[in-house]
Parts: structure tokens; sequence; C-alpha cells
């Protein structure tokens, strides 16, 4: 496997959820892949993942959007890092951070995912400001 291919796994990932396409999800994962989601909320295998996608999107709830910023590649680990702004509507309720995720590869799909929250709002304690005299 190559970055290019880990890149448009991870894409087309991402794209899914956007689209609320189950096809191009399945494309992306492996049968025996695990997501853990920073919720804390822990998918396993091809059933569960199918399962999951298909009762978060078969409602109101909608992703709108999930923007990547950066992907690195390790190519001795076959294992991506993503750096992501993820936006959504879950169950009523908007939610929106940043992110990043750990992306493990076996056969050219996703093996493992694990997701990890930043919060959106930013603060800088330590920032020195210019005052005049």
């Amino acid at each position: 496997m190559d970055r290019e291919t880990a890149v448009e796994v991870i894409n087309q990932y991402f794209r899914s959820w956007v689209e609320k396409d189950f096809n191009l999800f399945v494309g992306s994962i492996h049968e025996e892949a695990i997501v853990r989601e920073c919720t804390g909320e822990v998918i396993q295998g091809r059933d569960e993942l199918n399962r999951w996608f298909k009762q978060w999107n078969g409602s109101d709830n909608e992703v709108m959007y999930w923007d990547i910023h950066n992907i690195g590649f390790d190519y001795e680990q076959m294992t991506a890092f993503v750096e992501w702004k993820f936006k959504c509507k879950y169950k009523g309720t908007t939610y929106e951070w940043d992110g990043t995720s750990i992306v493990y590869f076996e056969n050219s799909l996703i093996i493992e995912l694990n997701e990890y929250e930043m919060k959106k709002d930013k603060s800088y304690p330590y920032k020195q400001v210019s005052v005049a005299i």
C-alpha cells in the first residue's frame, strides 16, 4: 500500500458519511474493522459497522462537513494520521469540533480507525499582549 491509496481510502470513508453513501462506506472498511469514536463508542466487525452506518444515517442525523486538513502516512507501519474539522447534527443537536484520526490498513482497507477530539474553541492563556507606552 502506498500513500496515494491510503489518501483515497480515507477520503472515501469521510465522504461516505457526508454523502450518506453506504457503498462508499463498505468499500473503505475491512470486514474485521474496528472504529473507536472520540465519543467513546466502539464499533467492531462488518455487521456492527453496517448497522451503525445505516442506523445513524437512516434518521435526521447529518454530517454537515468533515473536512480534512492534513494526512500523514507511515510506510513502515501502513498507518495514516488525519487532521480534520467536523460538524454534524445528531438527534436534533448540532456538534462541531476539530479532531485527529489514526488509521490502520490491511489489504488496502481500513482495519482500525481511532478518533480523537479537540475542542473547536481555542484559548491562548500565555500569549503576550503588546502594551503601548
